[in-house]
């Protein structure tokens, strides 16, 4: 009895299947993974194989290389920057010139305001575009004192574009010195 029990239920799913093959319901299918490109630095070994950085007045670019104690965000090593009158920059290149889809990215880092508030500026530029050097997106919103807050920048389209510059800057005209420090940069691009 068992037996014809379990012919009878072999017999009913194969007619079930063909029931749905011949009047066509569509049998949902996993779409394709999302194709992502990322790019991250995280200051570890020498930041200054990677990372240039800029000033004016009296600002510094800098970095803490193993610390002690860590102040990193992750890892051991950082990047500051420093100004009480002036700017200061840190910024380093990203090959996408081999990334295939390029149309939909963002780029972001982490800002510690060591003792004030402050506005930290991330920015993303085109060496080559028409006539030099192109800032392509930027953004600066005011952070808070005390730890690692990440900034965004808004979705912007790189196709045609090989190599881009990710840059954090942070100006200050208080003629109050005040270290900002930065860590983990990304640049993504999602398909």
């Amino acid at each position: 009895m068992a037996k014809k029990a379990r012919s009878l239920l072999r017999l009913i799913a194969v007619a079930a299947a063909s029931a749905v093959t011949a009047i066509g319901i569509a049998v949902p299918t996993q779409a394709a993974p999302a194709s992502v490109f990322t790019f991250t630095n995280s200051f570890e070994g020498n930041p200054w194989n990677d990372w240039q950085g800029l000033q004016s007045g009296d600002g510094v670019a800098g970095a803490d290389v193993n610390g002690n104690p860590v102040v990193a965000r992750s890892g051991v090593n950082n990047g500051w920057l420093y100004t009480g009158n002036g700017w200061a920059a840190e910024k380093i290149a990203v090959p996408i010139g081999s990334w295939t889809n390029r149309s939909n990215c963002s780029a972001s880092i982490y800002a510690n305001p060591v003792s004030y508030g402050a506005g930290v500026g991330l920015e993303v530029w085109d060496p080559n575009g028409a006539g030099g050097w192109v800032r392509l997106t930027s953004t600066a919103p005011g952070l808070s004192a005390g730890s690692y807050q990440q900034i965004t920048t808004p979705p912007l389209n790189l196709t045609g574009i090989s190599t881009v510059y990710v840059q954090a800057i942070y100006g200050n005209d208080s003629g109050v010195p005040q270290f900002v420090r930065i860590d983990d940069v990304s640049l993504t691009c999602v398909s």
